[in-house]
């Protein structure tokens, strides 16, 4: 019988505490004890601190990812020399502006006379070619002169018209006109021009060297093309959409810039479990420094959150409050109460945690009322 009564008496104690449990708001943070700020009716209207609830609005959401800058492939150019030659002149330095066509460097080389003297000999002996193939042709069609000689003299006109063709075609490469040879001009230097607008960002000549068709001289960029690269990964993929709106931000430079996402990736890289996402980058002041790491929130749909005016909430240090409002003989009462905030939109500032919705609460004046409660607890 004893044993009964005590196991009837530890199942209620169970049943008390749990109803105890439930009869406490889940999301609300304990009220700040013996922190009232009481204010009379004029003194609250005069502060404009009007009571009311938290109401749920509207907030975009943010999916921040990481990456780097780097150029378009039209962005960016390795100029190197159109033949084998030696550097005679070097008319650029690093960090310098050019543009496209911009000279860049003269070379020069015995090569390029040996060419022009291709061109011209193979050029000349066209010219007595072909008036020996039509005179061939004639008679080779009157049945006067021999197959074999036709053929001979065909075979050469046509070798000879190959290699005219090449030999200009070499020539206008190298930016000499092939008319103003046959006229009887020499060149013996060419260019090397800047196939893009942009800066120079390195310079691999020196005067006398002799410059590789494989090996770049120069290193153009133009900063207009910069793009981000960032990486999102596996959770977040389905929130990004090509054409949202993006926030970039570098430590390379002050302040931020708006952009857009301009495709999303298909693959995974490596083992990160991430696709590269590429934005376009809005105007800056700063340069964009391709390589700079920088930090994007990309903007989704909009979801619904609790929130308050951003006049309700008064932050100290790491904290944010608002004020819980009441009223007691006429005067209007308010308590300090810890919450978590989250984004800010509109303005209005989510609540996270800490507020049950029902809650009567300060919906402005939130500076100058953790004003009076700090002064009433500095005075105790």
């Amino acid at each position: 019988m004893t044993t009964k009564i005590y196991s009837f008496l530890f199942l209620s104690m169970i049943f008390l505490a749990a109803c105890g449990s439930k009869n406490e708001p889940a999301s609300e943070q304990p009220e700040e004890e013996n922190n009232e700020i009481v204010l009379d009716r004029k003194a609250a209207a005069d502060n404009r601190i009007v009571s009311g609830q938290a109401s749920m609005q509207t907030f975009t959401g943010v999916v921040k990812a990481n990456g780097s800058l780097k150029v378009l492939p039209q962005g960016e150019a390795s100029v190197a020399s159109p033949m084998g030659a030696n550097i005679k002149r070097i008319l650029v330095k690093e960090g310098q502006a050019v543009s496209k066509g911009q000279v860049l460097a003269v070379l020069s080389h015995p090569d390029l006379l040996d060419l022009q003297s291709r061109y011209l000999a193979a050029s000349s002996r066209l010219t007595y070619v072909s008036s020996e193939y039509q005179r061939q042709r004639q008679l080779y069609a009157q049945k006067i002169g021999t197959g074999k000689d036709f053929q001979q003299i065909a075979s050469e006109y046509r070798q000879l018209q190959g290699e005219v063709r090449v030999t200009a075609r070499q020539l206008s490469l190298l930016g000499i006109n092939p008319a103003a040879i046959r006229k009887g001009a020499t060149v013996t230097t060419i260019a090397v021009k800047s196939p893009i607008s942009g800066t120079v960002e390195t310079v691999n000549a020196q005067l006398g060297q002799y410059a590789d068709p494989q090996s770049a001289l120069f290193t153009i960029i133009n900063s207009s093309h910069v793009y981000a690269d960032v990486l999102v990964y596996e959770n977040d993929l389905a929130k990004v959409r090509v054409g949202a709106p993006v926030t970039v931000s570098s430590s390379t430079l002050a302040g931020k810039t708006q952009g857009s996402v301009t495709s999303v990736g298909r693959m995974f890289d490596g083992q990160n479990r991430a696709v590269h996402v590429r934005i376009a980058l809005g105007a800056h002041q700063g340069a964009w420094v391709p390589g700079a790491y920088v930090t994007a929130n990309i903007s989704y749909g909009g979801v619904r959150r609790l929130a308050v005016p951003s006049e309700a909430v008064a932050t100290d240090g790491d904290r944010s409050y608002v004020f819980l409002a009441a009223k007691k003989q006429g005067k209007a009462v308010f308590k300090p109460l810890l919450v978590k905030t989250g984004q800010t939109a509109n303005g209005f500032v989510e609540i996270v945690s800490g507020l049950a919705p029902q809650r009567e609460i300060a919906l402005g004046g939130a500076y100058i009322l953790m004003s009076q409660w700090k002064k009433a607890d500095a005075e105790q």
